[in-house]
């Protein structure tokens, strides 16, 4: 019951035990994680020349402490890049929401079970390889089944996160489950910088479920905040545009290769 591409995952080693993997096999892991619609898709260092542009951005519009909002941050390799990159004296906080960070796992005998905290079957994998195609599809089917078999036979699931083990150790980034088409009131009026990355594109969510994403990232900026929203096409190439927010509307600041798909909704 392998998959047809041996692809070799092994996630309990990485999600449970928080052993370093290299990137390749990182980067694997997460292309093959879905959540609804969206892969949580991660790369090192594909948002880099973004990072410089923000940084020189938050220089030029704010002398004070930020609070910034990263929405979309997968396993949270692209959040600790874009930390390592910033002057640490001006960063109040870094917020990272993502629908799903949080999970649980189920060990039986060669199998593993990734679940979400909504009992949704995220990943299967058997003697450390990730099940694809139709064994996964299979599982997927009887995903409530297994859970009451996992309770009948008194198996119990180990619950922890998707995000990298290096990124949980920074005191200055905070983690919360948070859905960008119904993000919580608390949280308006809040960041000075939010950013979205690989997440709002027409591939992913039609229009008026794009319209709302940007509804909500109005509500959650302050006057002045600098809202990054950015594509990175196959070729690893970022389609970017940076905007800022002037008595309640979006201006754009600076658009990188041809800006982003949806800049014409935001403005």
């Amino acid at each position: 019951m392998k998959s047809s591409n041996n692809f070799y995952t092994d996630i309990y080693s990485f999600f449970v035990l928080k052993k370093k993997i290299n990137k390749v096999r990182m980067e694997n892991i997460f292309s093959k994680l879905k959540i609804d619609s969206t892969f949580k898709t991660t790369s090192y260092n594909r948002t880099n020349d973004l990072n410089i542009k923000l940084k020189k951005h938050i220089t030029k519009y704010f002398t004070k402490k930020i609070t910034l909002c990263d929405i979309g941050i997968s396993s949270g390799q692209s959040t600790k890049e874009l930390y390592d990159h910033l002057d640490k004296n001006k960063i109040n906080y870094i917020y990272g929401f993502d629908k799903q960070i949080n999970i649980k796992i189920y060990k039986l005998n060669n199998f593993v079970f990734l679940y979400s905290l909504k009992n949704e079957l995220m990943m299967v994998e058997y003697d450390k390889y990730c099940l694809r195609f139709r064994y996964f599809y299979f599982f997927k089917k009887i995903e409530k089944l297994l859970i009451h078999m996992f309770k009948y036979m008194n198996i119990k699931f180990k619950k922890t996160n998707v995000l990298i083990p290096d990124l949980e150790k920074i005191t200055k980034c905070k983690f919360f489950e948070q859905d960008i088409f119904d993000i919580e009131k608390k949280y308006s009026n809040s960041f000075d910088v939010v950013r979205v990355t690989n997440l709002l594109n027409y591939s992913y969510f039609s229009k008026s479920k794009l319209k709302k994403a940007i509804v909500n990232i109005n509500k959650i900026s302050k006057e002045n905040c600098i809202v990054l929203i950015n594509r990175t096409t196959n070729k690893k190439k970022n389609t970017a545009s940076f905007f800022r927010k002037r008595r309640g509307k979006f201006e754009l600041l600076e658009d990188i290769n041809g800006g982003s798909e949806i800049k014409d909704l935001i403005i």
